[in-house]
């Protein structure tokens, strides 16, 4: 009985030795990256997001739009479609590099209701590593 018992820890330990930390960060295409820089960092995962640098997404991003809040005027913004997938580490002001998302994600974490007011056009983004 000892004998099992010894070798089902030896066992866990093992397997436990042997996984892998999840890096949740994923090489851009060398065809498309996009250099972005998180704007607003607003309260709930209202985020606004503008695009720094890429090709051509004019449809996909507002070229003008007004914060309600500051009044400031933003250039080629989008609101953050899939907030649960966005490093929490990126901070407002803080440029990144990112790819378009073709197929959108559920947003399946837990988010508080509050509003800001953020552009009407959303993407769904994947941020990565050069």
């Amino acid at each position: 009985m000892k004998s099992i018992k010894y070798f089902l820890i030896i066992m866990t330990l093992i397997s436990l030795s042997t996984c892998k930390e999840d890096i949740n960060e994923t090489p851009c295409s060398e065809e498309y990256p996009y250099k972005a820089k998180l704007a607003i960092k607003g309260i709930c995962f209202n985020y606004v997001i503008e695009l720094v640098d890429g090709g051509p997404i004019s449809d996909l991003v507002e070229n003008e739009w007004t914060d309600e809040v500051s009044g400031k005027i933003y250039n080629n913004v989008f609101r953050l479609s899939n907030y649960c997938d966005f490093p929490p580490d990126i901070e407002e002001g803080e440029e990144f590099y990112f790819e378009i998302i073709n197929v959108p994600t559920d947003n399946l974490c837990m988010v508080c209701m509050a509003y800001r007011p953020t552009p009407e056009k959303a993407i769904d983004i994947n941020v990565c590593e050069l």
